[in-house]
């Protein structure tokens, strides 16, 4: 009888055995293990089956329907977006971390000169702020503007990041001369049939042994934005809210979390900074016209979302640009504590709307 040489796979002595053992299990004289399948080392394995084409046309057919029905949902969820107006909203930068100064150590109304320390400081900020309030409503009302969104309500004490604080909550701690008259403020906003809002961010500010802030991650981006909305929607009946510093598409889960923020919040209108198309469904992303053509996204955007819109911010933008976003629906955001340009162009856009 014919013989076939194998190699034992456990102690690699060639044996021979008869043909009639091929494919079956043999025990090595050697080392006494089994070996499972005899063959010689140039033998082939039996092909494996292979599905027909028909089968494999099938199983696409089946598949793709339910990847695209899972990447509908992701990419582009249901709208759930009402904001119905569409007139521009003011912006009121109070402070900056490039202007602070000894007597005026939180950047107050970007002028280091002004003095709101000592015995008369409370006071000199309360006046300050509210003849600041005074002219940016007259701006407000010459422009038409529907509200109003208040940038670093706390003051820009400490380096960029960690300036942009975005926590309402913490006005007592870190802007003492603020706490007492921030109602005043948004009431006399309010007073004027002015929306309000402010900025917040995701992130929770936390202090170490010195006392110096940082802003750490949080992993329930919900909550704690949703936190301190509350704060300001109580206290000032705020429904605007900027959310600064966000992540965007680097972290995928965010989108999901502001969605489930705003369909708790129906009467809200979210702002955030950094997005992607699905942002579009449940906000009014941010873009500044200054840096960016958003006329690229926008025939899809509005193909997907017919309802959807955009906060465009028109500082130092060409007046082109921010007539073409106004014909198209967005809302304007524009610098309202001083008169310029831009106020000029959307005063003629309140005209052409009367």
């Amino acid at each position: 009888m014919a013989k076939i040489k194998i190699t034992c796979p456990h102690c690699g002595q060639l044996l021979r055995c008869d043909e009639r053992h091929r494919g079956k299990k043999v025990r090595c004289p050697h080392c006494k293990h089994l070996i499972s399948d005899a063959r010689s080392p140039g033998a082939r394995a039996k092909p494996a089956r292979r599905w027909s084409a028909r089968r494999k046309l099938m199983a696409v057919a089946l598949i793709l329907p339910a990847v695209a029905a899972v990447a509908r949902v992701w990419i582009v969820p249901p709208q759930i977006i009402h904001w119905p107006d569409r007139r521009p909203i003011g912006v009121l930068i109070l402070a900056s971390n490039f202007h602070s100064s000894p007597t005026n150590p939180r950047g107050w109304f970007n002028d280091p000169a002004l003095d709101f320390t000592g015995t008369n400081g409370v006071e000199n900020f309360r006046k300050a702020l509210l003849d600041y309030a005074d002219r940016s409503i007259a701006i407000l009302k010459r422009t038409g503007a529907q509200g109003v969104i208040v940038w670093d309500l706390e003051g820009e004490e400490f380096p960029h990041k960690t300036s942009f604080i975005g926590d309402p909550r913490l006005l007592s701690r870190l802007a003492p001369e603020m706490a007492p008259v921030a109602d005043e403020f948004f009431q006399r906003l309010r007073s004027a049939g002015l929306r309000v809002g402010l900025t917040v961010r995701p992130q929770q500010l936390v202090f170490d042994d010195k006392g110096q802030p940082r802003q750490a991650p949080v992993f329930d981006t919900k909550r704690i934005l949703l936190e301190k909305m509350d704060y300001a929607r109580a206290r000032w009946d705020a429904t605007i809210f900027y959310v600064d510093s966000n992540d965007g598409i680097l972290r995928p889960d965010e989108v999901w979390q502001l969605r489930r923020l705003a369909e708790q919040c129906p009467d809200i209108l979210l702002i955030p900074e950094h997005h992607y198309l699905a942002y579009s469904a449940f906000s009014a992303p941010y873009i500044s016209l200054r840096k960016e053509n958003p006329g690229k996204t926008t025939k899809l955007t509005r193909k997907l979302f017919p309802d959807s819109f955009r906060a465009l911010d028109i500082s130092d933008a060409s007046s082109d640009q921010a007539i073409l976003a106004w014909q198209q629906g967005d809302v304007l955001l524009f610098r309202a504590w001083f008169w310029n340009t831009d106020c000029q162009l959307l005063e003629n856009f309140a005209h052409e709307r009367q």
